[in-house]
């Protein structure tokens, strides 16, 4: 039997009733033939909604992530994006690196393999991270649990591009990244997939809904997964599980409670600590080294653990107010054991350790950092609607509250090798202290190893960041509206050295206003406009120890939006200015009282730019996901740029008809313009030696991804993916401590999922 098609049956509904009465009429045509000429029918009018799987969409009907208010992308003063469900699994995106890949306006930079990540958009670090409206560490660095975060526990990502004072607790001015966590359904239901890709990457997961009670009043969802495999680097592999129980349960019909527990893990062996390839030889020639070189023995690894306990409670007075309390605790524990041959400080104020042509000149750095960090966050929402001067207006009322301890254990070590050793309080080792390697075209040396342990002595700090907020979207007229609204914050942070020294720095009363207006030009088209401040908490120390100062300053944002298709496609074009003073930079050589690297308040940074997106269905079978982002620094002061000038992103997926209709493909583009960075702060040396910054210019590039489906069943489906398609030769980081670290290289993975 043939199956109606989405417009075959909508023209059905639609003419449900005229079926009848031409059928009537055919009978009458019948036995009184003389009188057919009579018969005139009415003229009948035939209207057919667009139709599409709103499970399966590139877009989502509403977010709340920018003002707490639950508002259409289009209603939105702010350019919002949400990586849905579906484009984690058309592009395999498993990961938070994987998800603010596809997102447009955010890039990434990374200061090493398997640690530190910087995500940025609009000329600044993404410092802001979410999980269902709360605070959660989710840095991706020595201490925080962004490496760990794992999507399959997912169900979307939010992103809030431009600062978000109202909400995020700080007002940072380049986006905030909110996890939107998978909850229970009423109803049975599931899903499972196994994976294996290049480098001998396998990777499965099983999400179970199960209703706990006939009527589905009790729920439960449970997802587990795990992946591991090696990489395209020497020594590299990596190793992940996570796991979610997550329970709701109906108290009554106006009140739900929900309570679970979160667990995610992420290893990544063959990490190091900086950039891993050098830019230059000791000569000053540049280097031209094969991708996979990777100059780390191979004890050095780093790893992250997180454990959350979250709750919530949701009560609806009325179908206009209800009132939403969360609370949630995560416990990180990140532990790195890391070592690289590298350039680093050496005598004097130079920078030593670049390798020489013949194999001689690496010198083996090494360094622990062993990290427990505890935040509890909490929120208080009360959403509602209220008439004022015969119009219907939204509110929502909120105190958050985020509290902080993160504590860093110090290890004595000792880097030893069959001839010689050398011991370091608190494990650190440059190029003053670091060994030579014989040869580093064969390698570290397999008889250098690092031992140690905890002294006894940590370092603290403890951070409280509580607000009370308010916004209401005023509806002024028919086709404009008003959102206005701001926040109170208190904030407070004390550091506590592990010599025993101890700094504070205290922030009372802080007011945050937010505006946004949002004019319809039809029923698909608005204009907008919106503005808030920044106030952003830095956690970098100075050389006395203390916190440098909070960054302050403006963000300002306009632009035009459409929906289509009921919001199934929505795009937007925006201009952004923002100004930000005080933001931490390196301090030269120069260390903090714990030894680490030191910074300074800045002079800041200005940047304006362009935002222009896309997402959602163009047809029901052919999806589109993607923007451009042109960003100019007005003025800036920071360690060199990491920020392309120019930055596309496009993704899509076609389903094809007849013959064809249980395939997908796909497709997807990557590109940035070239980086005018700077080599900070070790540049291009003279016979193997640098004193300072020289810049190095990062070349622009392009990547092309493929994918294909087929469904084998209406239940179950293979994937072909395929990365970097044409296997291009590109750079994930340029310029830190005259080193570089390449992209991954063409791979291909294979995935079965099933649905039950």
């Amino acid at each position: 039997m043939c199956s109606k098609t989405p417009l075959a049956k909508a023209i059905a509904a639609a003419c449900g009733g005229c079926l009848l009465s031409t059928s009537a009429l055919a009978q009458t045509a019948v036995d009184e033939p003389q009188r057919i000429s009579d018969v005139q029918m009415s003229t009948v009018q035939v209207e057919a909604a667009y139709q599409g799987d709103p499970a399966r969409s590139y877009t989502v009907p509403e977010t709340s992530s920018s003002t707490g208010l639950d508002l259409s992308p289009r209603e939105t003063p702010q350019s919002v994006t949400s990586v849905t469900r579906q484009q984690l699994d058309d592009q395999q995106a498993v990961s938070l690196e994987d998800a603010l890949e596809l997102t447009p306006g955010i890039a990434a930079s990374k200061a090493e393999v398997g640690v530190r990540t910087s995500y940025r958009a609009r000329g600044y670090n993404i410092s802001n991270w979410k999980i269902d409206g709360l605070q959660f560490p989710g840095d991706s660095g020595f201490s925080g649990g962004g490496n760990a975060v794992n999507l399959d526990l997912y169900e979307r990502v939010d992103i809030v591009r431009g600062a978000n004072g109202l909400l995020g607790g700080t007002g940072d001015p380049s986006a905030t990244v909110n996890l939107i966590r998978k909850r229970p359904e009423r109803e049975f239901g599931g899903s499972a997939y196994a994976s294996y890709g290049r480098w001998d990457n396998a990777r499965g997961g099983v999400d179970i809904n199960t209703p706990l009670t006939e009527d589905g009043s009790i729920r439960s969802r449970f997802v587990v997964t795990q992946g591991e495999g090696d990489g395209f680097r020497d020594h590299e592999s990596t190793r992940s599980r996570a796991a979610l129980a997550n329970f709701e349960f109906d108290v009554s019909d106006a009140t739900t409670l929900g309570v679970g527990y979160q667990y995610e893990y992420n290893k990544t062996s063959g990490a190091g600590w900086g950039a891993n390839i050098p830019i230059w030889f000791a000569s000053g020639r540049k280097t031209d080294l094969s991708r996979s070189t990777n100059l780390v023995p191979e004890w050095s690894y780093a790893e992250q653990e997180t454990n959350t306990a979250f709750a919530s409670l949701n009560h609806r007075f009325n179908s206009d107010w209800s009132l939403e309390v969360q609370a949630a605790q995560s416990n990180t524990d990140a532990f790195s054991n890391l070592a690289l041959g590298k350039v680093n400080r050496g005598p004097g104020g130079t920078y030593t350790g670049y390798w020489e042509e013949d194999g001689g000149g690496a010198i083996l750095n090494g360094m622990r950092n062993d990290n427990e960090t505890r935040q509890r966050s909490a929120r208080i929402d009360l959403n509602g609607a209220y008439g004022l001067l015969g119009r219907r207006h939204e509110i929502a009322l909120g105190y958050s509250d985020s509290r902080t301890r993160s504590r860093t254990h110090d290890h004595d070590c000792t880097l030893s090798s069959a001839t010689t050793s050398e011991f370091a309080e608190g494990c650190m080792y440059r190029n003053n202290n670091g060994l030579p390697i014989t040869d580093w075209r064969n390698g570290v040396d397999a008889d250098i190893h690092l031992s140690g342990a905890r002294n006894g002595q940590s370092s603290l700090t403890e951070t409280d960041l509580r607000g009370v907020y308010a916004a209401t979207r005023l509806s002024i007229t028919e086709p404009l509206s008003l959102i206005v609204g701001g926040r109170t914050s208190y904030y407070k942070t004390e550091n506590e050295t592990a010599s025993g020294d101890t700094t504070s720095q205290r922030e009372t009363g802080v007011f945050t206003p937010y505006a946004g207006l949002v004019y319809d030009l039809t029923d698909n088209h608005s204009l907008y406009a919106s503005y808030t401040n920044i106030f952003t908490p830095q956690s970098r120390q100075t050389t006395s120890g203390d916190t440098v100062k909070p960054i302050a300053g403006d963000s300002y944002e306009a632009g035009v939006k459409g929906e289509w298709f009921n919001g199934r496609l929505n795009a937007s074009a925006a201009y952004f200015r923002t100004r930000q003073e005080n933001s931490a930079v390196l301090d030269g050589s120069n260390l903090t009282p714990d030894g680490n690297q030191a910074y300074r308040a800045g002079t800041g940074n200005e940047t304006d730019g362009i935002d222009l997106e896309i997402a959602g269905a163009i047809t029901p079978n052919w999806n589109v996901y993607g923007g451009y982002t042109y960003l100019h620094f007005r003025r800036i002061d920071s360690d060199g740029r990491s920020d392309p000038s120019h930055l596309f992103k496009l993704h899509t997926t076609y389903e094809p008809a007849g013959l064809l209709n249980r395939w997908t493909f796909g497709t997807g583009v990557y590109a940035q313009s070239n980086i005018d960075a700077i080599s900070s702060p070790a540049g291009q040396p003279t016979d193997g030696v640098s004193t300072g910054s020289t810049p190095a210019n990062w070349a622009g590039y392009a990547t092309v991804n493929a994918m294909a489906r087929y469904d084998i069943t209406d239940a179950t489906n293979v994937t072909l993916n395929v990365d970097n398609l044409f296997d291009k030769h590109y750079y994930q980081r340029y310029g830190f401590y005259a080193g570089a670290i390449y992209g991954n290289p063409r791979s291909a993975t294979l995935t079965l999922r099933t649905e039950f």
